[in-house]
């Protein structure tokens, strides 16, 4: 038999994982710093070196910045001094169907960081991450259209809208920013460091992508006299990635992961902080096709077998962009004392998908850095604000498949009489959205014996409740059309105890 064959290029999604990893280490107080005496607090930032798909498993390589401030106490008076520890990591999933040559899609984010004293020289630092991987097979699949010698070939044909991966492409940006301080700060050492990647863009054209964010970027340092103080940055991120045949139409998704960092103390410039970090852009860009995939075919004049396969596609990705604002008052206690800092995380506890809507459920956990004691000490505050918010994605469903991207592109608090605090914090939410399918494409057909030769012509056939007209044309070897002209039917519904006259196909294209 001659067969008609057709190649598609289907971006198949064969495994996905989450996973949570604790990394953990002891680091030594340096000699010119003083003995511990209290941890106030812990965190962190994820930086990947390189990650990898190789044959049943996905390696992760990387390291979290971590700042960890400290309070000493040397004859009743508490001085606030900082450890900046790098905890490498490397982290194995063991995947089934992972292949080498596979597309890994892989999302670290810092759940907590803990750190505890284990004497008055050491520390032990423990952080949490959490890992949401995805693996793509970017397969060319063969699947058959037509039979050529066949005239009477009955075909159960399937109208499919897929989206395929166009390509996948990276570069790297490199930041390089001096960022300056109060010129009467004398800057002894950095206690902390904040830095988040948001207001995320992207232009498409002439073969390219131009990606587009910011890094907003918060450093509280310790001065020479021992004053506690802040400074905040906004330092751009850009980058250009060739791809070929790309255009408008085409849906991007965009993944940034800091590659490397490196804040200090400018010695070239004084009252200055030196700031390198390099961000890996990876775009991966996906087309619309329609197909048509034959899920079912037979002759009513000839045995025909055939291999079939399962094929699981990607269809009606979508991208959508929306800003939840919190705009109120809270108590927050703290008197005359200064806040120097606050650290904003966002929890989704649960996320509820319907038709053209997303409802998000957590809070937001600010945890304020302030003065204690006439500004003498240091302490921490926190304030939990809830979230319920409902999220227009206009072509959603329940059956959609969702990664979400949160970042903060603002955080703004003013301490007002009263001790309370005026918050003000932006959330932006990129969900990226899509649905799973799974095809069944014919991927061979051979012409068997005919064992079996019935002599009738015509059955009287009644319908029972899970019979279809095409499966019982296939099973009587006769077709759609002559069953329907032969029973006056107009549609092709069915129902149970329907009486059906049925006769052979004649051998030809019906």
């Amino acid at each position: 038999m001659e067969l008609e064959k057709n190649k598609i290029s289907i971006n198949q999604i064969v495994a996905q994982k989450l996973d949570t990893a604790i990394c953990e280490g002891d680091c030594i107080v340096p000699d010119i710093k003083p003995d511990i005496y209290n941890i106030i607090s812990a965190s962190g930032i994820v930086t990947i070196y390189k990650k990898e798909v190789m044959d049943g498993k996905v390696r992760i390589d990387g390291g979290i910045n971590t700042y960890t401030i400290y309070s000493s106490e040397e004859d009743g008076k508490h001085e606030i001094r900082a450890i900046n520890y790098v905890i490498d990591f490397s982290q194995i999933e063991n995947i089934e169907n992972a292949k080498a040559d596979q597309i890994a899609e892989v999302n670290t984010s810092l759940k907590s960081v803990e750190a505890r004293i284990v004497n008055e020289r050491k520390i032990n630092v423990k952080a949490m991450l959490d890992f949401d991987i995805k693996l793509f097979a970017n397969n060319q699949e063969e699947f058959v259209t037509g039979i050529n010698d066949i005239q009477d070939l009955q075909k159960l044909e399937r109208k499919v809208t897929v989206n395929s991966l166009l390509g996948t492409a990276k570069t790297k940006a490199q930041v390089k920013e001096t960022v300056s301080i109060d010129g009467v700060d004398n800057l002894t050492e950095i206690l902390k460091v904040n830095m988040d990647i948001t207001n995320k863009d992207t232009k498409i054209s002439y073969n390219k992508i131009l990606a587009k964010a910011d890094a907003k970027l918060k450093i509280m340092y310790l001065t020479e006299d021992n004053r506690i103080s802040t400074v905040s940055a906004t330092l751009p991120i850009m980058g250009f990635i060739d791809m070929e045949n790309i255009s408008e139409e085409n849906v991007c998704d965009m993944q940034y992961e800091i590659r490397n960092l490196v804040i200090k103390p400018n010695s070239m410039q004084e009252h200055s902080i030196y700031v390198e970090a390099e961000i890996e852009i990876t775009a991966s860009s996906y087309e619309t096709k329609e197909i048509n995939t034959i899920e079912d075919l037979y002759s009513p004049s000839r045995n025909l077998s055939f291999e079939q396969k399962q094929i699981k596609a990607m269809q009606n990705k979508k991208i959508f962009h929306d800003v939840y604002s919190i705009r109120e008052k809270q108590l927050l206690n703290i008197g005359d004392e200064k806040i120097y800092d606050a650290d904003v995380r966002v929890n989704i506890d649960s996320m509820r998908i319907g038709n053209d809507a997303i409802e998000l459920s957590g809070n937001v956990n600010v945890t304020f850095m302030h003065s204690l004691n006439n500004m003498t000490d240091l302490g921490t505050s926190v304030l939990e604000l809830p979230i319920n918010y409902k999220m227009s994605c206009v072509g959603i469903s329940k059956n959609s498949q969702v990664k979400i991207d949160m970042s903060v592109p603002l955080q703004d608090f003013t301490i007002l009489p009263g001790g309370e605090v005026d918050v003000k914090i932006d959330i932006e939410f990129i969900v990226d959205s899509s649905l799973e399918i799974k095809l069944n494409e014919i991927c061979d057909v051979k012409e068997t014996e005919n064992s079996e030769n019935s002599g009738y012509n015509m059955v009287i056939y009644f319908t029972k409740k899970e019979d279809n007209l095409w499966k019982i044309a296939k099973e009587f070897k006769s077709t759609m059309q002559i069953i329907k002209e032969s029973n006056g039917l107009s549609q092709d519904t069915l129902t149970p105890g329907m009486q059906l006259f049925i006769t052979k196909s004649a051998g030809v294209n019906a």
